[in-house]
C-alpha cells in the first residue's frame, strides 16, 4: 500500500511545498522491502498538522537516496545452500594376498578294497558297475552309471540302464561297447575279473560290503572318486546312526543260524564273515557255525547237514530264499526236512524268512535297513 493513500489529497495541497518535499524524501527512506510472506508492512506516518506560527523550514540539501539492499528468496523447489562437505578420508588398504589356486583333484591316486593303488585320470564321466554293492554305493552318493549288472535294481531308475551281463557272468564285449572311463566292481565275488577287464584301459574300483565298516569305508571312497565328499560323508554318518539305533538295548546270549539252499537243494549256513552273519553279529546274536569250513558258491557259508542243524539247535532260524516264485520259500520246505522239525526255533516260531534283496544280494548302504528287520524279529525272543 502506498504511503500517499494514508493521507488524504486535501490535505497535501494545505501543507506548504518545503514540508511536502521533506515528506517524499521520508516516505522513500522508510519504504521497506517485502515481508518474507511475500506482503508489505507499512509504516505508520504521523498526519502533519499545520501551525499557524510555524515557520517554513529551509529546503534540505538533496542527498543521495538510501541505497535499498535487495532481498532475493531463494525459489520454494531450491534447496538452502548447505556447506561444502568435508570429503571422509578413505583408508589406504593394505597389500592383499595373491589367492592361490585350488589343488587339482585329479589324477586322483587311491587305494580300493582289495589293497590295489588305483590312479583315477580325470572325473569319471561314463562309469559301468558290474555289482549291485557298487551301484548303490554310487547312487548313494549322487553319482550315476551308463551300464549296470542285471542283480542291480536299487534305485528304480537303474533299470532303465542297458545291463551287461549278470554279476556273476558279466558281457566284457558289452562292458567295452560302452566306452568306460571308470568299472566298479565288488572286491569278494568279483576280483577273479580284473584281468580281463584291466584291458580295456579304464581303471576298475573293488569295494566291498561283508561288514559295517565295509560299507562305510566303500560309500567314502566313491565319494571321494566322484568328487561328492560332503555327500558320502553324510550317507556314512546316516546309515552308522540308523544301525546304532536298531541294536540299542539288545541283550546278547541269544543264537542264531541264517540258511540257504542251492538248485540241488543242499543246505548252506552263513558263517559271521559273511554279510548276513556280520548283520547277526550286530544284533548281537551268536552263530553256532562260526567255525565251520567255507563251501559253496557263496562266501563266508559252510555246507551243513540236517543232523548238524538239529545239534546246533539255534534261538533262531532266519532263511533266504534267492529263487524266485513260484519256487518255494525255504522256510515252509525246512520244517518237512527229517529231524529239523524238532529244532526249538521251529517248535517256538522263532524260524523268520528274511527278505534275500537286502540281506544277501544287494549288500551295501541298504545294510541299515537289513539290521533294523533283523533287530525287531530278534526283539520278539521269549
Amino acid at each position: 500500500m502506498s504511503y500517499l493513500k494514508i493521507i488524504s489529497p486535501n490535505r497535501i495541497w494545505g501543507l506548504s511545498v518545503p514540508l511536502v518535499i521533506a515528506l517524499i524524501f521520508a516516505l522513500a527512506a522508510c519504504s521497506g522491502p517485502e515481508s518474507p510472506e511475500g506482503t508489505q508492512t507499512a509504516t505508520p506516518v504521523l498526519e502533519a498538522t499545520e501551525t499557524p506560527t510555524q515557520k517554513p523550514a529551509d529546503p534540505p540539501v538533496p542527498t543521495e537516496a538510501p541505497v535499498e539492499t535487495q532481498v532475493t528468496e531463494a525459489p520454494a523447489n531450491t534447496a538452502a545452500p548447505t556447506e561444502t562437505p568435508v570429503p571422509t578420508p578413505v583408508p589406504t588398504a593394505g597389500p592383499t594376498a595373491t589367492p592361490q589356486p585350488a589343488p587339482e583333484t585329479y589324477p586322483l591316486e587311491i587305494t580300493d578294497m582289495l589293497g590295489r593303488p588305483v590312479t583315477i585320470p580325470a572325473r569319471p564321466e561314463r562309469i559301468v558297475s558290474i555289482s549291485p554293492t557298487a551301484t548303490e554305493m554310487l547312487y548313494a552318493v549322487g553319482g550315476s552309471a551308463v551300464a549296470r549288472d542285471s542283480s542291480s535294481t536299487f534305485p528304480a531308475l537303474v533299470m532303465e540302464l542297458p545291463d551287461v551281463g549278470g554279476a556273476y557272468s558279466p558281457s566284457f564285449e558289452s562292458i567295452a561297447a560302452q566306452r568306460p572311463d571308470l568299472i566298479l566292481l565288488e572286491a569278494l565275488t568279483q576280483a577273479r575279473f580284473l584281468e580281463p577287464l584291466s584291458q580295456f584301459g579304464a581303471p576298475v574300483v573293488a569295494v566291498r560290503a561283508s561288514s559295517l565298516e565295509d560299507v562305510v569305508a566303500g560309500i567314502r571312497l566313491v565319494g571321494q572318486i566322484i568328487e561328492s565328499d560332503e555327500t558320502a560323508e553324510q550317507v556314512a554318518q546316516d546309515i552308522t546312526a540308523r544301525v546304532s539305533s536298531a541294536t540299542e538295548g539288545l541283550s546278547a546270549g541269544m543264537s542264531a543260524l541264517i540258511l540257504i539252499s542251492d538248485a540241488d537243494r543242499n543246505l548252506y549256513v552263513a558263517k559271521p564273515q559273511s554279510y548276513p552273519g556280520a548283520i547277526a553279529s550286530m544284533v548281537e546274536l551268536s552263530n553256532p557255525a562260526a567255525d565251520l569250513p567255507d563251501s559253496g558258491t557263496f562266501p563266508g557259508f559252510a555246507l551243513v547237514s540236517a543232523e548238524l542243524l538239529l545239534a546246533m539247535d539255534p534261538d533262531f532260524l532266519f532263511t533266504i530264499t534267492p529263487a524266485p516264485e513260484p519256487a518255494p520259500k525255504l522256510s515252509t520246505v525246512l520244517p518237512r526236512i527229517p529231524g529239523v522239525s524238532g529244532m526249538q526255533a521251529i517248535r517256538q516260531g522263532q524260524m523268520h524268512e528274511i527278505d534275500h534283496v537286502i540281506f544277501l544280494r544287494n549288500q551295501g548302504p541298504r545294510m541299515a535297513e537289513a539290521v533294523e528287520a533283523m533287530a525287531q524279529l530278534a526283539g520278539g525272543a521269549p
